[in-house]
């Protein structure tokens, strides 16, 4: 019977051998070949280990772009950042000191002043497909008779004279992503540097106190930056240009020792209140803090919700015999390269 059965598979009456699956065929139990046959892919060895490779080179680059991501970029963008900022202290330093020998030079000279061109470099360096440079905003608002920053003197002969109004600010506001985020200010004569750790004066007012025969003589040059109010942000380097228009010394001799009171209006009180402390008290005339000058701690006033916030720090030098008062007026532009 099982004999009928293999004969009628292996020769079927109608149509010849019965085809089986492409990759199956069915035998009896006393078969000698195999019941299933291998398919032919798996019998291509070569294949299989170029496609692991492949797999596993592929792996290897993503481990590797990992890490180039999350820890070489951070540490190469924020050495981009660290130089742009040493740039921008630079630049600025720059401004002040030859704004400073323009007014210097200038009532020694019948030569008309010349115009001062900076570049300022408002963004650090990027990383190319990986990470975009880091922008920054240059900012300037110029005097105003009762805006901030200010600074005021007053000094006493025969009666009380307000005599110094000075104000205006130049700031480069760097809102870095991976160091420290930074301002750059230039403000009465001075270049501030405000982060979220503190702030402080890295180039102060022309301020000199000398004492000769006993009598004591303060020098102060006080800078008023004119122009148009102005905001520009972006990246790449833009410019500032500066203009002095005016600048005189008057000396004020009083036959009795008198006091000279500074008053500046800012939104970095300790910054300005310690470079006073510390400026009077390295002077060649040897002051003594409390006895020949005095610098109260700043009064803050707050305003909740804004960006108003201001200090007001307030300087007294005591005895005061004679005193030199340099006034300056620059006017300040900021705008594109070759505008």
């Amino acid at each position: 019977m099982f004999q009928v059965l293999i004969r009628l598979l292996r020769h079927p009456s109608f149509g010849g051998r019965m085809d089986s699956s492409p990759s199956h065929f069915v035998y009896c139990g006393n078969s000698r070949q195999r019941r299933i046959r291998r398919s032919p892919r798996w019998e291509d060895d070569e294949g299989v280990a170029a496609t692991v490779g492949t797999i596993m080179t592929i792996l290897v680059f993503l481990t590797f772009m990992g890490v180039f991501t999350s820890q070489i970029v951070p540490a190469w963008m924020n050495d981009n950042e660290s130089a742009h900022m040493s740039q921008s202290i630079e630049q600025m330093l720059s401004i002040k000191s030859n704004i400073d020998g323009l007014i210097v030079d200038y009532s020694n000279s019948l030569i008309a002043p010349t115009p001062i061109v900076i570049p300022v470099m408002l963004s650090a360096t990027g990383i190319p497909v990986f990470a975009a440079p880091t922008s920054g905003v240059l900012s300037f608002f110029p005097q105003t008779m009762s805006g901030r920053p200010s600074l005021n003197t007053s000094y006493t002969v025969d009666l009380t004279a307000d005599d110094g109004h000075s104000g205006g600010t130049l700031r480069l506001y760097c809102p870095n992503r991976y160091y420290v985020e930074q301002h750059v200010i230039y403000e009465s004569g001075a270049v501030i540097i405000n982060q979220t750790d503190g702030e402080f004066i890295i180039a102060g007012v022309p301020l000199a106190v000398k004492e000769y025969n006993g009598v004591k003589t303060l020098q102060l040059t006080q800078v008023s930056l004119v122009g148009t109010n102005k905001t520009i942000g972006g990246t790449g380097a833009k410019v500032v240009n500066a203009n002095l228009l005016y600048a005189s010394t008057i000396q004020y001799e009083g036959s009795a020792l008198t006091n000279v009171t500074l008053t500046i209006v800012t939104k970095h009180g300790n910054a300005w209140a310690n470079y006073f402390k510390k400026a009077l008290n390295s002077s060649s005339a040897g002051l003594t803090y409390g006895v020949d000058f005095d610098v109260p701690n700043p009064t803050k006033y707050d305003y909740p919700g804004t960006l108003n916030d201001y200090y007001e720090v307030t300087v007294t030098v005591y005895g005061v015999g004679t005193f030199d008062h340099t006034k300056a007026s620059v006017q300040l532009s900021i705008g594109e390269l070759g505008v």
